[in-house]
């Protein structure tokens, strides 16, 4: 080695790890900037909105099916408690009124008026407190018990019982709810984790595979592509994640009874018509795929997201295939290991409207070639002599 070569090597890689540093850096700022993350999660927080906390306690249903489980089990705990010691509250002062808590300091009698109290057996806050839970859970009544005494005793008593049932109710459906919810996840074991754009019978398309495992998208399957990508208008606007659809193959109506490949033909009408393989690198994009579809078991309605930035699409490649029949099993096997496997293929590095001028101006050549033999053929022979 010579001694120049050995002074240009701290060189060369003193560039390379500047290069390095500027792939992180630009792919941590494409994780930043993405509008969906890769399970579907949202990266948009709404600021200085007027009477949010307000807005969450008027629609609490939705709100405790949207939190987490220790939040909706301390809101339950927390309403049921609640209940009972307002409603031992309400019949203490109804005991209190009545004159069942006043009682003679020597024999110990009971000093109100009428024949029996309001509520026999119980003379303090914790055993209105018991009463009170017992009115509210329980098919019976022990030691303690209501009196036809007060008549306000029973319209106490009708309320509590129709609040502990709409309490039980309530809580009812938000569990139900929060079981039968898809996982927050759902989209990570949906999509792959790349998309492709590949040829496919001489066009460029951009490809990405769909699987679920679970059948939740089985009914009225529907998956839509969108870029979101900064727009300027003529007028000088800056529009940001201008919205584009991408049209998919059979309208995007896909039958999902194995993992599948969803295509997106790359043809005048596409937004990515103009778009070559150096030039994706460059572009700040981001395709959001969406799907949507019912359980057959409960028919809800769910909702997948995924999106794809320009570091997740492979130009050149396609992926493998998953699915093979086993006739031992009698039955197509879709293999899950090779869900995000891809293999490099021939693809050109132009952008799909190059590649139609390319197309149309070898077409003219071969027919102005072809016409050309006809044109030799059909020339008359000079006669003989």
């Amino acid at each position: 080695m010579s001694p120049m070569d050995s002074r240009k090597i701290p060189e060369i890689v003193e560039k390379r790890s500047k290069a390095s540093e500027a792939d992180d850096l630009q792919e941590e700022l494409t994780l930043v900037t993405r509008v969906v993350n890769k399970i579907g999660q949202r990266n948009v927080r709404t600021c200085n909105l007027p009477q949010r906390s307000i807005r969450f306690v008027k629609d609490l249903v939705t709100t405790l099916v949207e939190e987490q489980w220790r939040y909706a089990l301390l809101v339950f705990v927390a309403s049921y408690v609640g209940s009972w010691v307002l409603f031992a509250g309400l019949w203490y002062i109804l005991s209190y009124a009545h004159g069942d808590l006043m009682q003679d300091p020597t024999t110990g009698e009971r000093l109100g008026d009428g024949v029996m109290p309001c509520v026999d057996g119980a003379t303090t806050f914790p055993g209105f407190l018991l009463f009170s839970m017992e009115t509210q859970i329980s098919t019976g009544y022990g030691a303690k018990v209501p009196t036809e005494e007060c008549p306000e005793s029973f319209g106490l008593l009708t309320i509590q019982l129709i609040v502990g049932l709409l309490i039980d109710g309530a809580i009812l459906g938000v569990v139900y709810a929060k079981l039968v919810r898809p996982p927050q996840k759902i989209s990570e074991m949906k999509f792959s984790r790349r998309a492709v754009i590949c040829q496919r019978d001489g066009q460029l398309c951009f490809v990405f595979r769909i699987c679920d495992r679970k059948w939740q998208h089985a009914i009225e399957t529907k998956v839509t592509a969108v870029m979101l990508e900064s727009k300027r208008t003529a007028e000088g606007e800056l529009i940001e994640k201008c919205e584009s659809y991408l049209k998919l193959e059979n309208d995007g109506r896909l039958v999902l009874l194995w993992p599948v490949t969803a295509c997106h033909v790359i043809d005048r009408d596409s937004p990515l018509y103009d778009l070559s393989a150096a030039e994706l690198l460059e572009r700040r994009l981001e395709i959001v795929i969406t799907i949507t579809g019912g359980t057959m078991t409960t028919g809800q309605i769910n909702q997948a997201r995924t999106s794809y930035v320009p570091s997740e699409i492979c130009w050149g490649h396609r992926f493998c295939n998953m699915v093979e029949y086993d006739t031992r099993k009698q039955s197509y096997v879709a293999v899950n290991e090779r869900m995000h496997d891809i293999e490099q293929v021939d693809t050109p590095l132009c952008s799909a409207r190059q590649l139609d001028i390319l197309k149309k101006r070898l077409q003219n050549d071969v027919n102005g070639e072809t016409q050309t033999e006809e044109s030799s053929e059909n020339k008359p022979q000079p006669a003989a002599v």
